[in-house]
């Protein structure tokens, strides 16, 4: 090995690649798999999830939750190895968009980056409100803290954000796992400190057979989803990640199995809580430590304020470069750095929440359209990634019967939740499922319109990444 080590170290550049890809100016191969983890597991943002999730979720599930989560978790894995497919073969900063894109042409692809860009931004609007809400929450002692205060720490925040991203990749990750290691280890201690106490009866965990129908299982696996959507995140790194076709399929793996484990022993530990003290239905009842589950709720959303926000800059990154969104998101700084494009989407998403507060709305008015426009973008990307993979397989010559029923199976999964959602959300939010969809198609139409303006346009979308002279040893050097 060590002899090998020598020969790539010493050995010459190639000369007849060219010297650029598509994405040149950005850094390329200096982040590590370490990184792709952190950025995927922030974008979950586990901890947070876990202290605010389960106790709903039983809510709405009752005895079924733990079993939701487990059907979920199934699901997830499926979509992740479906988008491992393509990362295999595939690096780009547009993720799904860009896998979508090269399965099933230009415009389902706008479709899916469209969807994902506005699941990004939803949910980084969401987490940025409500992770300075808890800290001033926090730094007040109320539970209504003064609005002024949210917003000044908003501003203070996404401020942070913009820095942090125009910084360079690697310091938002490492800040990013850091921040959620902290988050995620200090409430497992939480939750198996409450399992101790239950003397780990695992039997709460069954379901009730009276409970049991394909409502509520479908009711709960489609609120349990919003606990991991943004895992593919760390697909937007590709580009930047040394052994991107190893490093991210694997990271993402990874990246769901860590959520899924912290989400499978939160909801463990929030149904003995109900079980044994029906009045005790929340950690911070239990435990008495109301101020630190708040600091790690507060922490966690602004972490995955950060990784959602970081996401979307690297997808408008992609898209910039293909002509589809304006110049401005595909430059890069002296770091190598989308820096402007971020401090541009890291401002909408500050300006949004900010808008909406400063004509009366809450928090509470902004989640009636973030929460369906996320949920709804992420599941649509989802699906078409899955559908456009056994395409993207066969015109490369690598379809399976493995690789179909592997895309098949969480295809169908997601279009059943798509549909029961779109239902649901059409009874109970008929105002914010309108205006989540208003939005998307406005997006969609922008871009449509944008290709048939530009015919050359549609050959350019779906670009990624590709070796330089400076990633390959001159053969003759090996001989």
């Amino acid at each position: 090995m060590s002899a090998l080590a020598d020969a790539i170290r010493q050995g010459r550049p190639r000369s007849d690649l060219g010297g650029s890809s598509p994405f040149t100016g950005l850094r390329r191969r200096h982040a590590r798999t370490v990184d792709v983890v952190a950025q995927s597991v922030a974008a979950t943002a586990p901890a947070g999830v876990l202290l605010i999730h389960p106790g709903a979720l039983y809510a709405r599930s009752g005895s079924l939750a733990f079993f939701d989560i487990a059907v979920t978790l199934t699901l997830v894995i499926g979509v992740a190895l479906v988008i491992g497919m393509f990362a295999r073969r595939v690096a780009s900063t547009g993720s799904l968009y860009t896998f979508a894109a090269r399965g099933l042409g230009a415009h389902v692809g706008l479709v899916a980056g469209s969807a994902l860009g506005i699941g990004y931004l939803a949910i980084a609007m969401n987490t940025l409100s409500s992770g300075s809400s808890r800290v001033a929450q926090l730094l007040t002692a109320s539970a209504e803290p003064p609005g002024w205060m949210i917003a000044g720490l908003m501003v203070l925040f996404g401020a942070v954000i913009a820095v942090v991203i125009a910084r360079g990749l690697r310091m938002s990750t490492r800040m990013l796992l850091v921040i959620e290691s902290f988050a995620v280890l200090t409430v497992l201690g939480l939750s198996i400190a409450a399992l101790s106490a239950t003397e780990w009866d695992l039997g709460l965990l069954a379901p009730d057979p009276s409970h049991a129908s394909i409502d509520a299982i479908m009711t709960g696996v489609a609120f349990s989803l919003i606990g991991f959507v943004g895992f593919e995140s760390g697909v937007a790194l590709g580009p930047e990640t040394r052994r991107p076709f190893a490093a991210v399929p694997r990271a993402i793996l990874v990246s769901v199995g860590a959520t899924g484990l912290v989400m499978l022993v939160g909801t463990a530990a929030q149904l003995s809580i109900v079980a044994e003290a029906p009045d005790q239905a929340s950690l911070s009842s239990v435990t008495g430590l109301a101020w630190l589950v708040d600091l790690i709720v507060a922490v966690s959303f602004l972490a995955c304020a950060l990784a959602m926000t970081n996401a979307a800059t690297r997808l408008a990154f992609a898209m910039s470069r293909e002509g589809l969104l304006p110049e401005i998101f595909g430059r890069v700084s002296r770091r190598g750095v989308p820096a402007l494009g971020g401090v541009v989407l890291a401002s909408f998403v500050l300006a949004v929440p900010g808008l909406v507060y400063s004509f009366g709305g809450s928090r509470q008015d902004l989640r009636m359209v973030t929460s369906p426009g996320s949920t709804i973008g992420f599941v649509l990307a989802y699906a078409l990634v899955c559908l456009a993979a056994p395409v993207f397989l066969a015109r490369i010559g690598e379809l399976t019967v493995r690789s179909a029923v592997l895309a098949a199976v969480p295809l169908a999964g997601l279009v059943a939740v798509l549909v029961f959602y779109l239902v649901s959300a059409a009874a109970d939010n008929p105002a914010g499922l309108w205006w989540a969809a208003v939005i998307l198609g406005a997006v969609v139409a922008a871009g449509a319109v944008r290709l048939t303006r530009h015919p050359g346009l549609a050959a350019r979308v779906g670009v990624h990444d590709w070796p330089i002279d400076a990633d390959c040893i001159d053969p003759a050097e090996g001989r």
